[in-house]
């Protein structure tokens, strides 16, 4: 009887004699499945978000116009921003060595990034490397607009096959050069990494094997950190767009570095200060 093998699963009917699902273990099958149901209600979600999304402008604008809440700050004109030069990177070769939750971090840090670039004075052109399915699938997943995302570029060649190798800078909290500031020519890799302090070294190892110059951002001439000299891609990228407006790597740090990793850490003019004192 054919309708023993058609099962539901969250509102789905499926059949477990499709060949999709066969040889797949409970937790592999339960995956497949769980997407399927995504795929399934994502008009209906969008639907119910873009009401959602209705009903919270309309109660905004209310309590704007009754005075509960001020109005939001003007928009920046338009011909304030002016396009940088300066390239950006993000090598997202380094999957595998990542957990499933890890590849999520790393696409919520990449949507930074392009929130960054959207509302800087600067914006760089970004360019994602090594985009695998396993990233793809994340962005898919989460924010499926991606694609039409301005001043970003997702490619699944690594970057020795976009540029041009001179101009390749790979930042590195382990490298011994220090970047003095950002030049209009060369193009900055971020190593898109989640865990770094698992894989020390990562980054600079594989620069230097490919015959990469690499620098760090001058994080320790300006603050002694409490924790290694380790940052998000999305806070690397933010300190670049912040730089690019300030051409003042104080300012940009310590706007940029969250509070919980400067709560121990010094100025390094103080502390300078101190033992004058």
């Amino acid at each position: 009887n054919n309708n023993s093998n058609i099962r539901t699963y969250q509102g789905i009917t499926y059949d477990i004699t499709d060949p999709k699902y066969q040889g797949l273990s409970k937790n592999a099958l339960k995956r497949l499945l769980k997407d399927e149901v995504w795929n399934a209600t994502r008009d209906q979600r969008n639907k119910f978000q873009k009401e959602k999304k209705k009903r919270k402008s309309a109660e905004r604008r209310k309590l704007i116009q009754e005075g509960v809440i001020p109005p939001p700050p003007p928009k920046r004109a338009r011909t304030e921003i002016e396009p940088s030069p300066v390239r950006v990177v993000v090598d997202c070769s380094f999957t595998s060595y990542m957990h499933d939750t890890e590849v999520k971090s790393l696409q919520a840090q990449l949507v930074r990034c392009h929130s960054a670039n959207r509302a800087g004075l600067h914006p760089m052109q970004i360019t994602v490397t090594s985009f695998d399915d396993a990233l793809k699938h994340a962005f898919e997943k989460k924010t499926p607009t991606f694609t039409n995302w301005k001043n970003i570029e997702f490619s699944t060649e690594p970057y020795l096959e976009k540029f041009d190798t001179s101009k390749l800078v790979y930042l590195s909290a382990d490298s011994d050069n220090v970047v003095r500031e950002l030049e209009d020519d060369k193009v900055y890799i971020i190593g898109g990494i989640v865990d770094k302090n698992r894989h020390k070294g990562l980054c600079q190892k594989k620069a230097t094997d490919q015959g990469i110059a690499t620098a760090a951002l001058p994080i320790g001439e300006y603050l002694q950190m409490a924790s290694r000299k380790v940052l998000t891609v999305n806070h690397v990228y933010e300190i670049m767009i912040k730089w690019l407006e300030t051409r003042d790597w104080e300012k940009a740090f310590l706007e940029i570095i969250p509070g919980r990793k400067l709560k121990d850490s010094k100025l390094i003019g103080e502390e300078e200060e101190e033992e004058e004192d």
